[in-house]
């Protein structure tokens, strides 16, 4: 052999090489996409690496709901998904993605203490924590005798161009308020809403702000904003309306195609972990898992529980299949 071709040979064996050296050397890779704080994710980060075995990257996306379903549906468009794990506020999204045969189903023992109006029957999505919906006003800018303690006190002269709420149209959360609102009053509710001048812009923080400047005094929103707002010192006080608090469940669920089925099972599982579970109440969330403590500034979940509104896999179902018409009514009513 001549040396030309030594030499061609050899760069060939150590071109091999480097690229089995390569790919032995890649680390296993396992997409989140999530709807969690980005603190609470900060949070979570390390202590889900550390459950995992070596090697194991985990790489998140976070977003809101809006934003992670139509990343994740764009990419089933195209093919298929990045995605592994999803966890939105978006419980009727992932009932789509369900009857689509997008999800992977698991029997997951470490959620067995799950209630089971948080599971899906089938095993495709579990509720893995419980942010829930509330009114809240600023007692600096409103009197305290006008206070509202259920959704109906919002409506009449005393809040008048004084409450706000998100856009469901962009938030998961107040979507999913909308729809409760409307099963339990009927749309002629919101119709009374749009003559006190109720105001529907941007996401939860931004009603928060609004109560805090005066702007608008009275909120619809989550608890949670406003838990952390009062540990930063914000007057603004949470109302768990007499009428029902509003559940957001909020699921984990495995996507049928994922790359790292059993990786994204271990996750899966490390999500009902006390340590998981801790770091979403630390983050203002309530746990699906009764043994674990409140977040700091919200009442004890054995008092939350009966005041909730009522939530079932058939009310999930059937706010689905009108998902479209609420949304367009509320357009209609609220943001023409």
């Amino acid at each position: 052999m001549s040396i030309v071709k030594k030499f061609s040979a050899s760069i060939l064996v150590l071109g091999i090489a480097i690229f089995v050296a390569g790919s032995c050397s890649r680390k296993p890779r396992v997409w989140i996409y999530a709807s969690i704080y980005k603190e609470v994710i900060a949070e979570m980060k390390p202590l889900l690496e550390k459950a995992l075995p070596p090697g194991v990257e985990v790489m998140w996306f976070q977003g809101g709901s809006e934003t992670i379903a139509s990343k994740v549906n764009a990419e089933l468009a195209a093919g298929r998904t990045r995605a592994d794990i999803i966890l939105t506020s978006d419980p009727f999204w992932y009932y789509e993605l369900k009857m689509a045969g997008m999800l992977l189903p698991y029997e997951c023992a470490a959620a067995s203490e799950v209630p089971g109006y948080f599971m899906d029957p089938d095993r495709h999505f579990a509720g893995v924590r419980l942010p829930v919906m509330v009114i809240a006003y600023n007692p600096k800018a409103l009197d305290e005798k006008d206070a509202p303690r259920s959704w109906k006190d919002i409506i009449g002269p005393p809040h008048k161009g004084k409450v706000s709420m998100p856009n469901p149209l962009e938030s998961g959360s107040a979507f999913t308020a909308v729809a409760m609102l409307e099963r339990m009053f009927g749309w002629d509710y919101f119709r009374e809403l749009r003559a006190q001048d109720l105001l529907v812009a941007g996401g939860n923080s931004s009603v928060i702000t609004r109560m805090e400047t005066g702007e608008r005094p009275v909120g619809i929103v989550l608890l949670e904003n406003v838990l952390k707002a009062r540990r930063k010192g914000s007057p603004v006080i949470p109302v768990y309306p007499l009428d029902g608090t509003i559940p957001v469940i909020s699921p984990i669920a495995i996507m049928k195609d994922s790359r790292r089925p059993e990786l994204a099972r271990k996750i899966y599982d490390w999500f009902f972990t006390d340590e998981a579970q801790r770091a979403i109440t630390a983050g203002y969330m309530y746990s699906p898992l009764k043994r674990m403590p409140a977040p700091p500034g919200g009442r004890e979940f054995a008092q939350l529980e009966p005041g909730l509104m009522p939530w079932s896999l058939e009310i999930q179902k059937e706010i689905y299949s009108r998902r479209q018409e609420l949304k367009n009514t509320f357009t209609d009513i609220l943001l023409r």
